[in-house]
């Protein structure tokens, strides 16, 4: 289970127990209210091909007939960003590895070669009667120290296909640009399709989880997760302006020079390892002896805020996407503006969570406030429970009158917190899929705040908890302990007992989250703590009798 759903999980079991379980109680017995320059040298890679039974004593009768296939060269590539792969096979980048990148980060394989698929940024051109990405194209240039590499194909009499590929040193971004030459003498009116790939299989956590695909248009972002690519293509038609294929911390986004007509993305109906997109050109006319050139930006690389907006194509639109998106946005730039001031990611969260408890302070004292009377009221409910015990309408409309002259709205204590949880959702998601906080160390044995902190390691494994001790975890179910006990007590001892499970079923959830996810929670319960240690050295409100 993705760390998302693990917290949505822990949100809906706390607004069941919070807010509907108490109104059902309620209503059916109200008894509580609750490298360097220079070409590489290629070298063959043999594809996947059936076993050729023949050749193997006894295994004739199982084989009909012999299976052969081509074999085909692969060129190594390095530059400043990358560690790639070409192939001669479409022209294609069969392995494409984000060299190191960000805070001691290893390197990433952002697009790796699986089974049958032959690589990415492969071009075609439809109607023409060949297979682009089957085809064999010829290399004609490979320098590592201009990073270029580029290929052609040629049909005499037809047309002539050049690829050329420029790698920057700026940024982790490729250039592609794609020539047909028109080698007939009538007009080739013709799409051009691109198609890219994103490797979903990595060893990181809740990649797959989170992988999704995002298109463009000239007035609105669209998008569709991987789960429902596996199902059905994701197919949009319109003015594109970019197409970005996502997972947690990675991107690789392609902006084409013109905007798009089409864009299709697919993945494995089952088990998918890679997403794969084909974006389609409109159709141009290409005049005898004439050229068509289509220009392709290409950004593989980690999903950094700054990076993405720099471009000034609103790549960085993939990062508040979403109905909690508009509050993700902002607090990102609150987060990266918070982490300059204090030069630590750490300290940034907890500055930011005393920033959102005192934007929510007012709120938070009318829910305690709430529930304290709540609590002063329960003598007198009890005594209409019994003078009204057999006549459920008498007992309602009795209650009503009570809260009504005391002035307490039984659904105060919850009404505050349930207006707080898109703020909440919002920074969990910014804290669950930041790659800023990728390898991010805060103090102690905290060293890396989007990973579970893991101060120890058992000689032996937890059922569903593995073997690492996460000590934020278990601190944050302490204070969440304290703070129910704390809490006005309402309800019966039955809805008490049920409460306290609330607590557990948190730090089950939070065990494996990332320690920046936790770090927040937990600062944020001892602030509620010392909020409601101000509540309690009030004096409880007098009412009057009922």
């Amino acid at each position: 289970m993705s760390s998302e759903k693990r917290f949505f999980l822990a949100v809906g079991l706390s607004f069941l127990i919070l807010v509907v379980y108490p109104i059902y109680l309620k209503w059916i017995t109200p008894k509580s209210i609750s490298g360097p320059g220079g070409a590489a040298e290629p070298y063959a890679v043999e594809p996947k091909r059936e076993v050729d039974l023949k050749a193997v004593p006894g295994g004739e009768a199982e084989v009909a007939e012999e299976t052969v296939e081509r074999t085909e060269k692969v060129y190594p590539f390095a530059h400043k960003f990358f560690q790639a792969e070409f192939s001669e096979r479409g022209g294609a980048i069969t392995k494409l590895e984000l060299k190191s990148w960000g805070k001691q980060q290893k390197s990433e394989v952002l697009i790796r070669g699986y089974g049958t698929s032959v690589g990415a940024l492969l071009v075609s051109l439809p109607n023409q009667g060949v297979d682009f990405r089957e085809r064999h194209f010829s290399l004609q240039t490979l320098d590592e120290q201009k990073g270029e590499v580029e290929f052609y194909t040629a049909e005499p009499g037809k047309w002539r296909l050049v690829k050329k590929f420029r790698f920057s040193e700026e940024n982790p971004v490729i250039q592609l640009e794609v020539t047909v030459e028109n080698l007939n003498n009538t007009q080739l009116i013709l799409p051009i399709e691109v198609t890219t790939q994103i490797d979903v299989e990595s060893k990181m956590r809740d990649d797959k989880a989170q992988a999704e695909s995002f298109v463009f248009l000239a007035d609105k972002l669209t998008s569709s997760h991987l789960g429902k690519i596996e199902k059905t293509p994701y197919i949009v038609e319109g003015k594109i302006l970019w197409q970005a294929l996502s997972r947690k911390y990675f991107a690789i986004i392609i902006s084409p020079g013109e905007p798009a007509a089409l864009s299709k993305t697919t993945a494995a109906r089952k088990e998918a390892e890679f997403m794969e997109n084909t974006l389609q050109l409109p159709p141009a006319e290409i005049n005898p002896s004439a050229l068509a050139r289509r220009s392709f930006l290409i950004y593989a690389g980690p999903k950094y805020y700054r990076e993405l907006k720099s471009f000034g194509e609103n790549f960085e639109q993939i990062l508040s996407h979403g109905f909690f998106g508009i509050f993700r946005l902002w607090l990102l730039v609150g987060f990266e503006w918070t982490r300059k001031l204090v030069g630590n990611y750490g300290w940034a969260i907890i500055l930011i969570t005393f920033a959102i408890k005192l934007l929510f302070t007012p709120l938070t004292h009318m829910s305690f406030e709430s529930m304290k009377k709540m609590q002063a009221l329960q003598p007198k409910l009890k005594a209409l429970q019994e003078r009204y015990k057999g006549d459920q309408a008498k007992l309602s409309q009795e209650m009503m009158q009570l809260y009504k002259r005391n002035k307490v709205n039984p659904m105060g204590g919850c009404l505050p917190m349930v207006l707080q949880i898109p703020i909440f959702i919002a920074f969990y998601q910014v804290l669950d899929q930041t790659v800023e906080l990728k390898g991010e160390p805060f103090i102690f044995w905290i060293r890396d705040l989007s990973a579970p902190d893991r101060a120890w390691t058992l000689p032996f494994a937890l059922p569903f908890l593995g073997d690492a001790v996460n000590v934020l975890p278990l601190l944050m179910l302490g204070s969440m302990v304290w703070q129910q006990k704390l809490t006005p007590q309402t309800g019966t001892p039955d809805q008490q007992r049920i409460m306290m499970i609330m607590p557990v079923v948190f730090g089950f959830i939070f065990y494996s989250m990332p320690s920046g996810l936790v770090l927040y929670w937990f600062v944020n319960n001892m602030l509620s703590i010392f909020h409601q240690l101000f509540i309690k050295g009030k004096a409880l409100p007098h009412h009057e009798e009922a």
